[in-house]
């Protein structure tokens, strides 16, 4: 059987099944659509370019109608996003980044009618032919002339600066499309009436013949108005007036430099930036970078990259720079933004729609700070169109102006994903996050799907009822972060739509599951071998129960916890960490969780005390002495590692007739510090001495002090100081004795000849230092 034979035995087959399935108000080029088998469809698949056949089109709308295609109406208009294009369509789709669709379902049949459009621009073709059940290669450009297709019409005010005519000439409207405002091309020049630029002819009327008039202008459904080169050509009243009612009837503008004087002294124009009139500063050239967080944002970045523009993506080189305001008020929009510090990374390319702040804005507006076309040395003014051009390939701001006109001049339909990014803050490692939802919406004619939902890093994406999405309807992508380490983390989700895709950048960071408060614990000085204790307290901040884990403890340092087998989500539990240091001074250790997982990393303290203690010493430690007669010696107490607790000194003894005495009980030794110890012994006699010789021996005394004094009398100084001791030992003895030598009385409780230990100790309540004084006492 041969392969024509068998499609169309294929297509009455698949045809017989589609009418036994399908609905009575099926008419036209839907009796040609065909059921599929196994998952199978009937498709047209290709790129959408540009006129000149050459760059791809992205968001373009590319439907095939189901009745005939009415033209659009005469003049500016306000549409409606989402809106059905003319002709019933019957299936449809958007372009992606790179020109690509995809129509499914198609009819299957010869001569196929296709449409594609964008804003004003649209061209309708014909595919030769379909087949069922499978994919036809079209291709397609939008019309370079009104033979092809239709063009928006478009008012150009020329100026000196900056010829961006050229630039629709290289994206490839043929020449005949230039024309005067009585010509019958789409693209009409108006010079400016101070610093005019091209004309078409020597009879083009200057701009006074556009702005005078809101129906003349309105006649339009594009204004451009490049750089003229001078901001002297101030606008009257009226100028301003009919530009705002252009704008806020629908119509779209581009402007570049000086222009902002249609919009900085014309309220309330005048608040979408902060213009900064008459600022002569001028750069050569500078990198810029392309805002991502806008969902076009995206796709201008890519589209920079896959034409050639630029070979790092949302980044791109433009020149002839200019700064005429500072910073942008929402809601407008920075698509661009140069990279240089010094000049205050000003917004080069801005965007904002119209009414300001209405309901229904349909009107938009887009401003360069910079001139697309510079004329450079060769002058424009007055020149006939196109000699001011040259052919040479287009310069990347060249080809940035290209997308910006036709996404300038297009009704929307691309999705949206909102937010553009979002930071899940801080999640415990091993645990998910509370659901972050992102909104998808569809703005096109159609019904569409969300065909994946990816992400990338530590983050999870579900879309929720995402499939068959009605046009300007929506629907959420859930996304969750569950940190699998600790530290920041990055990611990026990934929706896709009919070969289209949006991004988010995702952020979050890793965190312990446990905490613990406080980082650190200072136990102060401590004697010792004493002991004390505080707490730390361990809080689960994750969604669920953690076990608990072992904990290690290092230096003068042990921990006990109350905290169980597991702390459930929430709860917090004591550890009690115990100090007692084994040495004096500086006493550190650490705290921590006896496990490596991540979930216990915040388990962690630093401990720190400080040991003291003291010395005792005695000076001298021993003596001797006579009965009855006191003897001392200087107890010395030396803190260490800064003690500064009170002690109390004491002084014991068993020795009978014996006392030991401090002149300090009590005290805080911040320094070394001393008390001096008295020992006071009883002699056996009241009279101390007696029982060393008494009375019968005293006059021996007596008669040797007495010659002393004969024999050393030259020495008389010192000997009768010590004569004068004798001599009153021998009285004393004398005396006691009595003339008859009769014995003194004696004390009840007298200290005996002998050697005796005395013991003092120094004590805090726990530390305690004892010292030894031993004590020879003579005695009868």
């Amino acid at each position: 059987m041969s392969r024509r034979v068998s499609s169309a035995l294929l297509l009455s087959v698949a045809t017989l099944w589609s009418h036994a399935q399908g609905s009575s108000t099926c008419t036209g080029l839907c009796l040609q659509q065909v059921t599929c088998p196994a998952g199978q469809t009937t498709s047209i698949s290709g790129k959408v370019y540009a006129p000149n056949g050459t760059d791809p089109l992205p968001n373009v709308t590319v439907y095939i109608p189901n009745a005939p295609v009415d033209p659009f109406p005469a003049g500016v208009s306000c549409p409606v996003v989402g809106a059905a294009p003319s002709g019933s369509p019957l299936v449809g789709t958007v372009s992606d980044v790179d020109g690509s669709f995809t129509l499914t379902n198609v009819p299957v049949g010869a001569n196929i009618p296709v449409v594609i459009v964008s804003g004003r621009w649209r061209r309708k073709l014909n595919v030769p032919g379909t087949t069922a059940c499978a994919d036809t290669s079209f291709d397609a450009s939008m019309p370079k002339d009104q033979t092809e297709g239709e063009i928006p019409k478009i008012a150009i005010v020329t100026g000196s600066a900056d010829s961006v005519e050229c630039v629709l000439r290289k994206v490839g409207i043929k020449d005949s499309e230039f024309t005067d405002p009585s010509g019958a091309g789409r693209i009409n020049f108006y010079p400016s009436s101070r610093y005019p630029g091209a004309r078409t002819s020597t009879q083009t009327k200057d701009e006074t013949a556009l702005d005078v008039s809101s129906s003349t202008l309105n006649a339009y459904d594009v204004l451009m108005l490049p750089c003229e080169g001078s901001s002297n050509n101030v606008r009257t009243p009226a100028q301003l007036a009919a530009f705002q009612n252009f704008v806020n009837s629908g119509g779209r503008v581009y402007a570049s430099h000086y222009s902002y004087l249609w919009m900085y002294q014309n309220p309330p124009f005048d608040s979408v930036v902060n213009w900064k009139p008459n600022h002569y500063a001028q750069l050569i050239s500078g990198t810029a970078t392309v805002n991502q967080t806008l969902g076009e944002g995206q796709t201008l970045a890519q589209w920079l990259q896959l034409v050639g523009a630029t070979t790092a993506l949302g980044q791109m080189n433009i020149s002839t720079l200019r700064i005429d305001l500072t910073t942008v008020n929402p809601p407008t929009k920075a698509w661009l933004t140069l990279n240089n510090a010094a000049a205050g990374n000003q917004a080069m390319q801005v965007t904002f729609d119209t009414p300001i702040g209405g309901s229904n804005q349909c009107g938009r507006v887009l401003f360069d700070e910079y001139h697309v076309e510079d004329p450079g040395t060769i002058s424009n003014q007055n020149v006939i169109f196109p000699n001011e051009c040259s052919n040479t390939p287009m310069s990347p701001q060249e080809k940035l102006l290209e997308y910006s006109l036709f996404s300038l001049t297009s009704d929307g339909g691309a999705p949206t994903l909102d937010p553009s990014s979002y930071d899940f803050g801080n999640e415990p490692v091993g645990f998910s996050s509370a659901t972050k939802y992102f909104t998808w919406t569809n703005h096109s004619s159609f019904n569409s799907s969300v065909t994946s939902a990816t992400v990338t890093g530590d983050f999870a994406a579900n879309p929720i009822n995402c499939t068959n999405i009605a046009s300007g309807a929506s629907c959420q992508i859930a996304v969750t972060f569950t940190p699998t380490v600790l530290g920041a983390a990055t990611g990026t989700l990934s929706v896709k739509s009919s070969g289209k895709a949006l991004t988010a950048t995702l952020t979050g960071t890793g965190t312990p599951g446990l905490t613990s408060t406080p980082t650190s614990l200072t136990f102060g000085s401590l004697d010792v071998g004493a002991s004390t204790t505080k707490a730390i307290t361990i809080t689960n901040v994750a969604s669920g129960a953690i076990a608990t884990p072992p904990f290690t403890v290092s230096g003068d340092y042990a921990a006990t916890s109350n905290c169980g087998a597991s702390i459930p989500a929430g709860a917090s539990c004591l550890v009690t960490i115990t100090f007692r240091p084994t040495g004096t001074g500086s006493r550190t250790g650490t705290w921590a969780s006896g496990s490596t997982a991540p979930v216990y990393s915040g388990l962690t303290a630093a401990l720190s005390g400080t040991g003291v203690d003291f010395t005792l010493a005695l000076a001298p430690t021993s003596g001797s002495t006579v009965a009855g007669i006191d003897i001392s010696t200087v107890a010395t107490v030396t803190p260490i590692a800064g003690f500064a607790n009170p002690v109390t000194l004491s002084c014991t003894d068993s020795v009978t007739g014996s006392t030991c005495s401090s002149s300090k009980a009590t005290f805080i030794p911040t320094a070394s510090t001393t008390a001096q110890l008295t020992i006071a012994t009883t002699s056996q006699y009241k009279v101390i001495g007696y029982g060393l010789g008494g009375g019968r021996y005293l006059w021996l005394v007596g008669l040797g002090s007495g010659l002393l004094l004969l024999v050393c009398r030259r020495r008389a100084g010192q000997i009768v100081r010590v004569s004068l001791m004798l001599a009153i030992l021998a009285t004393l003895g004398v005396g006691a004795s009595g003339c008859g030598g009769k014995a003194p009385a004696q004390n009840t409780s007298y200290t005996g000849s002998g050697d005796y230990t005395y013991t003092v100790t120094v004590t805090d309540g726990f530390l305690t230092h004892t010292a030894t004084y031993s004590l020879h006492v003579t005695a009868k």
